[in-house]
């Protein structure tokens, strides 16, 4: 989907602050991450699904909000849509930390869900989670010219908006992975190749971009499209 989420490639947004190398600023950021981690391994959705409802934030509340801000807006609708908690369950807890009353006991350590929890942290770490898929025929190889597709998707996509229409090179192959803009919206996973395509600095930016800039993109195979078959303008 087209929002303000990708802003990638834009021009004018002001400099990248730099320096800070800390993760996490406040306490309440590391409970979030660790309601991700312990979400990846009991929750039973994806994580381009989790990213779909990131997206999903009102335009001027994502860019007023931190990171881990739109990490948490999306675990709650999560959580709560599959019954681990409550969205009463939430505003009555937030309401207690408000007015500094003492919130409800947690419920007991269920031991059977944190062994699930390491057993799937360990495989991640060690196995990669997998994620990668059998090998499927390809169009593309090492070395292609493509074009990145302009695309009409009225959901989730990790073709960022700066490349539609722009042509690379394939310079990697990655492997077969499930395809996000289906996975997000539980239609399937409908595997594809997925090939990492340079875009020169110049080809997304105009001639005033850095000589000698690019930059690699990651793109499934439905992303793109071969030069030597686009269609052309007919001559008269």
């Amino acid at each position: 989907m087209i929002g303000v989420h990708d802003l990638g490639g834009m021009h004018h947004l002001g400099p990248v602050a730099t320096g800070d190398d800390e993760a996490f600023h406040e306490d309440w950021e590391r409970l979030t991450f660790g309601l991700q981690m312990l979400g990846a391994a009991v929750g039973d959705w994806t994580a381009d699904e989790y990213r779909h409802l990131i997206e999903l934030m009102p335009p001027a509340e994502y860019l007023q909000t931190p990171y881990f801000t739109h990490w948490l807006t999306a675990l709650e609708a999560l959580y709560s849509s599959r019954g681990f908690v409550t969205r009463e369950e939430i505003r009555t807890r937030q309401e207690a930390l408000r007015n500094g009353a003492p919130l409800p006991p947690p419920p007991a350590a269920d031991s059977q869900v944190a062994e699930h929890l390491i057993s799937t942290m360990r495989r991640i770490a060690f196995e990669g989670g997998g994620v990668r898929r059998p090998e499927v025929p390809s169009s593309f190889s090492v070395g292609d010219r493509v074009r990145a597709k302009t695309l009409a998707v009225p959901g989730h996509t990790r073709a960022p908006r700066y490349i539609w229409g722009r042509t690379g090179t394939v310079v990697s192959y990655s492997g077969v992975y499930s395809l996000p803009d289906t996975v997000a919206h539980h239609r399937g996973e409908n595997p594809e190749p997925v090939f990492g395509v340079r875009f020169d600095g110049q080809e997304l930016w105009g001639p005033d971009a850095e000589p000698g800039t690019s930059v690699t993109v990651d793109l499934w195979e439905s992303y793109m499209e071969p030069l030597g078959l686009l269609q052309t303008e007919p001559t008269s």
